[in-house]
């Protein structure tokens, strides 16, 4: 009896610490319990090359990806939003704007741009991004529209942002979103709380030119 009760204690501690491990595994090693904080501690460990994706601006100008990839004196703050959102994406567009203002009022425009990506390609041509950048009163020399100029490139835009995007039944979207950093270096490094630009700017200032955010 004891050695039958022995073998299912030490079964138990097996399936146990097997369970510990996949939960381990998911949670980026227990330090997120959320799929935006595995993303957030993923970033923190290693940072992510950006893929060169054609993308069209705002004014119908060509513009890639892989030009923010590389090595730059600019830091630039990214958010992903499509034009017609009514709910995150608001939440998204006012900490850019947030972001802007303080870029120009601290002296950063030699440091810091922003970038926001659609991924709403058929309906968010080069006119739309124009006429909301000028809506939310976008300084179009720091803060830049955008999106894939080829949809079938748009996989690829969310897969490296992690930003997952399902029809909602309406003609919208369902979407998780953050509010991302690329360094200097042009790696995807950080990833923040939309509703919280200033802390992703503390953040950014407390790194330093330098630094792993900077």
């Amino acid at each position: 009896m004891r050695s039958s009760a022995l073998g299912s204690l030490a079964a138990t501690a097996v399936v146990l610490a097997m369970g510990l491990a996949a939960y381990a595994a998911v949670t980026a090693g227990f330090a997120a319990l959320t799929a935006d904080g595995v993303r957030r501690a993923q970033l923190e460990r290693a940072p992510r090359a950006l893929p060169a994706l054609a993308l069209v601006d705002e004014h119908g100008r060509d513009l890639s990806l892989g030009r923010y990839g590389a090595a730059s004196p600019y830091a630039t703050f990214v958010t992903l939003i499509y034009v017609q959102c009514q709910s995150i994406c608001r939440g998204s567009i006012s900490g850019q704007s947030w972001l802007q203002h303080a870029i120009e009022s601290r002296g950063l425009r030699h440091r810091l741009r922003l970038l926001t990506l659609s991924f709403d390609p058929l309906n968010d041509t080069p006119a739309v991004m124009a006429a909301h950048a000028r809506r939310v009163d976008a300084d179009p020399d720091l803060w830049r529209f955008a999106t894939v100029r080829d949809p079938a490139d748009l996989p690829a835009l969310l897969k490296t942002f992690g930003i997952v995007v399902l029809p909602d039944g309406m003609g919208g979207y369902s979407h998780n979103a953050a509010l991302f950093l690329l360094d200097t270096h042009g790696r995807l490094s950080k990833a923040y709380d939309i509703d919280r630009p200033d802390l992703a700017l503390a953040d950014y200032l407390a790194r330093g030119a330098g630094g792993r955010g900077g």
